[in-house]
């Protein structure tokens, strides 16, 4: 490693290790003080407290990740512009490129290692954390559970419903099991149902057969078209088994898109968010790129508000790019990967052209 190099690297890890702490415990701060205002009357025990509060850190750290980058390349090269030191390294015979290499190979780990870190750790000690907060410090029992993407509920003391596909407004269960235990806690009865449907205020089942199970062993068969049943819950009563991406990884949601496709489910909302995730640790190396020409464009903005002005509205512009991008795909305007990858492409596009145009 090049005396420059070991330079440039500890000069940029420097800033970037005070600024990326200094966000994460910032918005750390903001995410206790308002959680620990509901957490507090239940009286949990202090480790179920901290566990909550460490296993959902990684992630605003992670969402942290990319202003922090941006914010540590606009001061080290801000600073080193201001002090005249580009202009010595370049009398030197060093060029801009050269002294940005390394930062570079840097971003481009740091997004890699967000990559994998976004598609499994992180998404499951955030679900972890929400596991945490309603069992174990509020006291709730889940009226469903995910095991390979099935959900098991307790309708009530005498039945459970099995569904093998929940949509995403949980108004629609397909391959549906009920069970109906009778006094003696056997199966009295046993309907399935292609699915189940909420509408006009009550259950319907469709298309399905019901065994009911007569004493002496008996089995009495019942075919069902379409039959209105009585459970006292409405969809938004079934948050448990909402499907959201940001706490699956990326085998787990890849999976689920598979099986929805193979019920007949619109798959596109879920491939959308799938790609989002993928797409969105790279972003890093973005922020990177981009903050070397708007640093080196006037050495006399080069301070901390600067930094955090520009840093700031970077991450606004392309907050509302990703997001009006992944509703376009959402509503099948742009395909999934489109949607999802538009916005770094974009910035990057922006970047190139600007980091291109500095005179090395």
């Amino acid at each position: 490693m090049s005396m420059t190099t070991r330079y440039m690297l500890t000069e940029f890890l420097r800033i970037f290790a005070a600024t990326a702490a200094a966000l994460a415990l910032l918005v750390f701060s903001v995410d206790f003080l308002e959680k620990i205002k509901g957490l507090y009357r239940y009286d949990a025990e202090l480790q179920w407290l901290i566990q909550y509060f460490l296993f959902r850190f990684p992630r605003i750290f992670m969402e942290m990740l990319p202003l922090s980058l941006l914010m540590a390349t606009l001061l080290t090269f801000g600073g080193l512009a201001k002090n005249n030191e580009i202009t010595a390294f370049k009398s030197a015979g060093v060029s801009v490129f050269k002294l940005t290499t390394p930062l570079l190979i840097l971003a481009a780990f740091v997004s890699l290692t967000s990559y994998f870190l976004a598609g499994g750790v992180v998404p499951t000690l955030y679900k972890e954390s929400k596991r945490i907060k309603a069992v174990q410090i509020q006291g709730r029992e889940p009226s469903g559970r995910f095991v390979q993407n099935k959900t098991w509920m307790h309708i009530d003391s005498r039945r459970l419903m099995y569904a093998q596909v929940v949509s995403a407004d949980k108004a629609l269960m397909q391959g549906v099991v009920l069970y109906t235990l009778g006094e003696n806690y056997l199966i009295a009865e046993e309907t399935e149902a292609a699915d189940l449907l909420y509408e006009d205020g009550t259950w319907v089942l469709r298309d399905g057969v019901r065994r009911i199970f007569l004493p002496g062993g008996e089995v009495k068969f019942e075919t069902i078209e379409r039959e209105t049943i009585e459970i006292n819950r409405k969809p938004e009563d079934f948050q448990q088994v909402t499907i959201k991406a940001s706490e699956m990884t990326y085998a787990d949601l890849d999976a689920y898109i598979a099986q929805l496709k193979s019920v007949g489910f619109d798959t596109t909302r879920y491939a959308v968010d799938l790609h989002a995730k993928q797409a969105l640790p790279f972003v890093n190396f973005i922020m990177v790129l981009l903050g070397v020409p708007f640093a080196l464009k006037d050495s006399r903005s080069s301070g901390i508000a600067w930094g955090i002005a520009f840093s700031l509205s970077v991450a606004l512009f392309y907050w509302l790019v990703y997001s009006m991008t992944l509703s376009l795909g959402r509503l099948h305007i742009l395909p999934p990967w489109l949607a999802a990858w538009s916005a770094n492409i974009l910035l990057l596009m922006i970047a190139s052209y600007l980091f291109l145009r500095v005179r090395q």
